[in-house]
């Protein structure tokens, strides 16, 4: 059994002018509707109700965000995180604050930027990807509490069955493209999973180059294929110019999984296992890695839970938010705040130590005693998530 090759099966066509200026309110401006129709909004208020609740309208000024049959391979399989080809704003990216260890300056420092706040930015990006780590490892996380004596989760990718031209299935938006990997997980039998979509991988002609660029400047291995491809790095322009249309899903997974050729049969596709993730550093930096490449589409989330992992199986309540001093990492000594400039040139001190907000959370299983939130509220905060665990364990 081979995985699906990487290779772009369905041509690309330019996209066509947009009348009107784009303008949602002109009934004459195009418009372009989910399932890849091009038309006027005059037209698409005239058209059949049935059509209309089948198909919500999009202005001109939102690109579609799946099978478009005009349009470019972002426009047609869906947009990722950074990639737009130029940054949303000229100063995005550049350094403005500096956090220095008050002990040792010598210690782990670091800058922080000028940010805006957009997904596509291939600057700020890593903005979103690092707020979906954060909620993923937390969930992750409070999961491992609550069932307690099972191995740590599993990094898995998961691809289903080609055509029988050899084309990519096609999938009309992310519900449906998580619909199918909801599906593909339930046959392998996992207990819980986090999931989410990838409608492309890196062109394999690439691969070479971006290796050849990662050793002759000496970079780490473990920096991945996307993050050189956001940076454009082999200066062919911006990240379409990179990726080829292949989907496939990242997980991270718990249960027992049936063979790999027992999976083939029954339905077409195959996964690969990673590695386990057995700390908490370990979930958090995979899931921003995935996060970093992962399908975004608007108003929906990039990520999906199933099994003992979903909402309607894994309960949450925020016992306490607790706002306290950010510590160096190295020395545990407070940390100080300097203003600066885009060569990193230090200003007057800002204030000599940080704060930031903690939230603790109790997770508990569903259809199980419900832990008592206002005895945890009066512990320490050391105390306090053993405790929420505890309270847990004994019902």
């Amino acid at each position: 059994m081979t995985p699906p090759p990487d290779t772009e099966t369905a041509p690309i066509h330019a996209a066509p002018p947009l009348g009107g200026g784009g303008c949602p309110s002109c009934d004459h401006s195009v418009i372009w509707t989910p399932t890849g129709m091009v038309n006027t909004i005059a037209e698409w208020k005239n058209s059949d109700k049935k059509i209309q609740q089948l198909s919500s309208m999009y202005s001109a000024s939102v690109p579609p965000r799946f099978q478009a049959i005009y349009g470019t391979l972002l426009q047609k399989h869906g947009h990722l995180f950074g990639d737009e080809e130029k940054q949303s704003k000229i100063d995005c990216g550049e350094k403005f604050r500096k956090v220095v260890c008050s002990n040792n300056e010598k210690h782990e420092s670091s800058f922080r930027h000028i940010r805006c706040n957009e997904p596509g930015c291939p600057i700020c990006y890593p903005k979103f990807s690092t707020r979906i780590a954060q909620r993923v490892t937390d969930r992750v996380q409070g999961y491992k509490s609550v069932y307690k004596g099972k191995k740590p989760p599993f990094h898995l990718i998961l691809w289903g069955a080609l055509a029988s031209d050899g084309a990519y299935s096609l999938y009309g938006n992310m519900r449906q493209a998580f619909a199918e990997g909801k599906r593909l997980a339930g046959i392998l039998g996992l207990d819980a999973s986090t999931m989410w979509y990838h409608p492309y991988r890196i062109n394999p002609e690439l691969k070479p180059h971006l290796r050849r660029y990662r050793t002759i400047n000496n970079l780490d291995g473990k920096i991945g294929f996307w993050k050189l491809a956001h940076e454009d790095v082999l200066g062919i322009g911006a990240l379409e110019n990179y990726i080829v249309y292949g989907p496939h899903w990242h997980l991270i997974a718990d249960g027992w999984m049936i063979p790999t050729l027992q999976f083939n049969e029954m339905t077409g596709g195959g996964y690969k296992k990673k590695r386990y993730l057995d700390s908490e550093k370990a979930v958090y930096e995979t899931a921003y890695y995935i996060s970093t490449h992962c399908a975004r589409e608007a108003g929906k989330t990039s990520v999906r839970y199933y099994g003992a992992l979903s909402y309607r199986q894994l309960k949450r309540e925020l016992v306490y938010v607790k706002e306290q001093e950010a510590l160096c990492k190295v020395c545990q000594a407070l940390l100080k705040l300097f203003p600066c400039n885009i060569d990193g040139v230090l200003g007057e001190m800002i204030t000599d130590h940080i704060t930031e907000k903690v939230r603790y959370y109790i997770y508990w299983k569903a259809g199980s005693k419900k832990p008592d939130i206002e005895k945890l509220k009066h512990l320490p905060p050391g105390q306090r998530l053993l405790a929420s665990f505890n309270a847990y364990n004994n019902t």
